[in-house]
This record gives C-alpha cells, structure tokens and sequence, in this order.
C-alpha cells in the first residue's frame, strides 16, 4: 500500500512533458510557444482565460499573466518572463523557454538539481576606489560591507562554510569574481548590491539571475546566443531568485519590484546557483535610512539566508 501511495504521488510530482498527447505547440515569429490551457490544464492547474489577463491556480500557486506583457505575478510576486505572452482570439501562447526557465523551477522544485550545499560565497558590490551608489549621508560599499558580514554570521551559526569576496574596503575586479567562486568551490553564490535612481520616490527590492541564452535582460536590449558558464544553472538560479525574493519580501515588507533577468559580470563565470540582489534604493531617503539601521540590516541578512535554506530544502539533491 505504501509504495502505491509513494508511486502515485512521483507520479503526481513529474510536470506534464511538452510533448504530452494534448498540449499544442507551435513558432510565432520563430520563437517556440506553448497553448497556456492545455499546459496548465495538464499539469493539474485551473485556468481562467480572460481577453487582456489569464491566470492558473493550483499547487499552492496563484499566477497571473498579461496580454502582451513580460511581469506576471505569482502569489503576489512579481517575475519578469522572457517573452511576453501572445494572444490569437481567446487562447494565450507561452514562450516554451518561460516553461523550462522560469514556471517549472518554481512550480516543480524537485525537477531542479543541487548538489549538496554546505559553503556559500557572498559577493559585497564595491568597496576600494569604488563607492557604488552615493547617497544623503552613506555609500553602497560601506552598506553591502555590513550587510554581507551579518549574512555570513547567520548561515555559520546554521553550519554553513562562509566564503567572501571581500571582508575589507578594498576593490574586487568584477571579471575576478567568477574565478573567485570557482576556485573556493562554493555551493552557492549571493551577490549584495544597493540601487538607485534619479526619481527619489522609488524604493524596494529586486533580485536577479542570469538572462538565458536566446533571450533579452530584463531591463531591455537585444536578445544574446551566447552561453556563459552561468547558462548551466538557469533553472537552479531561478528557484533560488524566487526563494530568496519572497523571503527577503516577507521579512521586511519592502516593495516587491519583482525577479529579473540581466547579464550582470558576477552572475556570468560562475559554475554554482548564484542571484544578485538589489537590497533598496540609497536614493530614496527613507531606504537609505532603513538600509543603515542595524535592525533593517538583520531582516534583510535573515532573508537572505531563509532564501537560501528554503532553496536547499526545496531543491533536488543529486
């Protein structure tokens, strides 16, 4: 009876292939798409088709896209896709890439692959001759500084082996980050950064993995084949993106502005899961005041490390 029990749910646990009897495919201008309802509805999710919006319950997920847009929302959480939905009449096309890199990591944890993670890098931004983001009264080195020492305190009092690069006001040169990571061998790869912008009003937080290759950042420009060594953990990166995010939102209530692609240097050489996170804005006053208060600093340092513990427990161990 048990190793019933325990083969219908494996069963239950392996996502819908796209090659599935039912689940129509087809190119629009030579990108791959996926129909939205015969893959959610294969996958055990209930979906509600709408003429500008489609959304699909299920697995603990309430996910809504929109027409000809890249963000959707998943639980609330903003994601940002690699290409936008089409829309023919009343059906919804999905870019089959958005498939294997961004919804099935999140949906299906277990189809993910880790090996086992006992040491994590930690990458501050900045530092030396380069400040970073200035604001009123602080600057980003001097914050990502502080921020990644308290990060590292916690994930050694969970066990973890603690690599940095750096511990100190001195300069990392960026293209020196990856051989760092790879050298140290370290199991995952966190990189600290603070925001800014000339309109003063925006604030939050936003994290980022590494753009896969075929399609274009985030933050606009064209779409590259190239493969970094990065490339290798696209769907790992995007489950530890979307852990990190909703723990790091959930500990200091900031604005979710959302989990992002782009081909940041730190994020392209290494060979483990890595995220750069954007922990506020240094422009925004209240943020920068936040960002230097020692007890804003522990929520962001404890949702750093319950995203990481969260994508430990979540992943598939090899």
């Amino acid at each position: 009876m048990r190793r019933s029990f325990i083969a219908v749910l494996a069963v239950l646990l392996i996502p819908a292939a796209l090659d599935a009897a039912g689940i129509r495919q087809k190119k629009i201008k030579s990108q791959p798409f996926c129909n939205f309802y015969d893959l959610m509805t294969g996958n055990k999710f209930r979906t509600v088709l709408q003429d500008k919006q489609s959304s699909a319950y299920g697995r603990g997920f309430s996910s809504v896209f929109t027409r000809s847009q890249r963000r959707m929302l998943c639980n609330n959480i903003k994601i940002e896709l690699l290409v936008p939905p089409v829309y023919e009449g009343r059906q919804m096309w999905l870019g089959t890439v958005d498939w294997y890199k961004t919804l099935r990591p999140v949906f299906y944890p277990a189809t993910v692959s880790r090996r086992k993670i006992s040491s994590v890098m930690i990458d501050m931004g900045h530092g030396g001759n380069d400040p970073g983001a200035l604001g009123a009264f602080s600057k980003e080195k001097n914050i990502t500084l502080r921020v990644g020492k308290r990060v590292g305190q916690l994930l050694e009092a969970c066990g973890y082996k603690v690599k940095y690069t750096r511990t100190t006001d001195v300069q990392v040169n960026l293209n020196r980050i990856g051989t760092l990571q790879r050298q140290s061998g370290s199991d995952l790869f966190v990189s600290i950064h603070v925001n800014s912008a000339a309109d003063k009003s925006i604030s939050g937080i936003e994290t980022y993995c590494l753009t896969p290759s075929g399609c274009a950042s985030s933050n606009g420009g064209k779409a590259s084949s190239t493969v970094y060594r990065g490339n290798q953990q696209d769907a790992a990166n995007m489950l530890l993106a979307w852990n990190i995010q909703k723990s790091l939102l959930a500990r200091t209530r900031a604005v979710d502005r959302g989990i992002k692609r782009a081909r940041f240097a730190v994020l392209r050489d290494i060979d483990a899961p890595g995220v750069l996170v954007e922990i506020g804005f240094i422009s925004n006053r209240k943020e920068e005041r936040l960002l230097n208060d020692p007890e804003y600093i522990d929520r962001i340092a404890y949702g750093i490390v319950d995203g990481i513990i969260g994508f430990g427990r979540s992943a598939k161990p090899r």
